[in-house]
């Protein structure tokens, strides 16, 4: 690891992480300015989730991943004939279960992105403060 403290990497990265879906939100906006400000407020909830996975003194890595992983279950085993018309509905079964495993995925994955940004706004300032009084340990 490089000579930077942990506290650097979290306002580094954070603050390119706002920089960019900042950045995103006024391209995206095309002059409206309420998206702007909208940008703008997910802008600084990006800078505070990313610096709280970094500093790593705090719960919200552990939620993030804890909420992304109820996208990934598995899916109930298949008993099928050995005819053409089981092999036919195992096929379709076994691929509608694969899409419904994706989209119970992506739904997790924003749904822990969303708790993520919201939760890190409360958590940081300790977060932060507890870097600064007590170091990286």
């Amino acid at each position: 690891m490089s000579k930077l403290s942990l506290r650097t990497h979290s306002f580094i990265w954070g603050g390119l992480a706002a920089l960019a879906v900042l950045g995103l939100g006024i391209w995206v906006s095309s002059g409206d300015t309420g998206m702007i400000i909208t940008a703008a407020v997910v802008a600084v909830l990006a800078f505070t989730l990313v610096s709280c996975l970094i500093l790593d003194n705090n719960f919200v890595g552990e939620m993030v991943s804890g909420v992304f992983s109820w996208g990934f279950v598995q899916m109930p085993g298949l008993i099928t004939t050995l005819n053409l018309d089981g092999l036919i509905w195992l096929l379709a079964v076994k691929l509608l279960f694969w899409v419904l495993g994706i989209i119970l995925a992506i739904i997790c994955g924003t749904l822990a992105i969303a708790l993520g940004l919201v939760v890190s706004l409360f958590v940081y300032p300790y977060a932060i403060i507890r870097n600064i009084r007590h170091g990286e340990g």
